[in-house]
């Protein structure tokens, strides 16, 4: 998947979620995404997508694959609130706190080979929210590299699907820019 073509994943998915639900005029106050280490300008690109005002909901974390098993070290207030926990019980845990009893191994092995590989990927996968009830996910990761592409962070958006497996993509947003169907 090129960067062009995650980039318009990553816009259709924040055009989709619209305002965020805020339609009282009010500024956001949500939590954004710091980078600590230097990225390249297209990567910084995808993090203000993310953090861009209006885009509350969007369900979003980073991850650190420098540190001792890739803990996330953000969650935003969308990904707060799709899965019941506070960004303080996520930050520090690796992504697998999700996974549950029917979570399927060869989808985590497919996000597992994504990041031994530096590579992005969208997964659909059974994950459970703080409550244990379980939603179906389609997740989008992505590397985020600094100027001399080394790998600085992960970056995955999380979105709520109706039903897993082969049938369910077309209702993703996203879907039709991983198709080439946008032109």
């Amino acid at each position: 998947m090129s960067m062009d073509v995650l980039k318009a994943v990553l816009q259709s998915i924040l055009d989709a979620l619209g305002s965020g639900g805020r339609h009282d005029g009010t500024t956001s106050q949500q939590r954004q995404f710091v980078p600590i280490k230097a990225l390249r300008e297209r990567d910084l690109t995808i993090v203000d997508m993310l953090n861009s005002a209006g885009h509350e909901d969007v369900s979003f974390c980073i991850c650190d694959p420098q540190q001792k098993d890739c803990p996330i070290v953000f969650a935003s207030d969308g990904f707060c609130r799709f899965t019941g926990y506070t960004w303080r019980e996520i930050e520090g845990k690796n992504c697998r706190f999700l996974q549950g009893k029917d979570t399927l191994e060869a989808d985590v092995n497919r996000i597992r080979t994504a990041v031994q590989q530096e590579r992005e990927a969208s997964v659909n996968l059974l994950n459970y929210r703080k409550d244990g009830s379980s939603f179906n996910n389609e997740f989008f990761m992505m590397p985020l590299y600094d100027c001399d592409n080394r790998l600085q962070y992960f970056a995955g958006v999380q979105c709520s699907v109706k039903k897993l497996g082969p049938g369910q993509a077309p209702e993703n947003v996203g879907w039709v820019y991983t198709q080439g169907l946008h032109a």
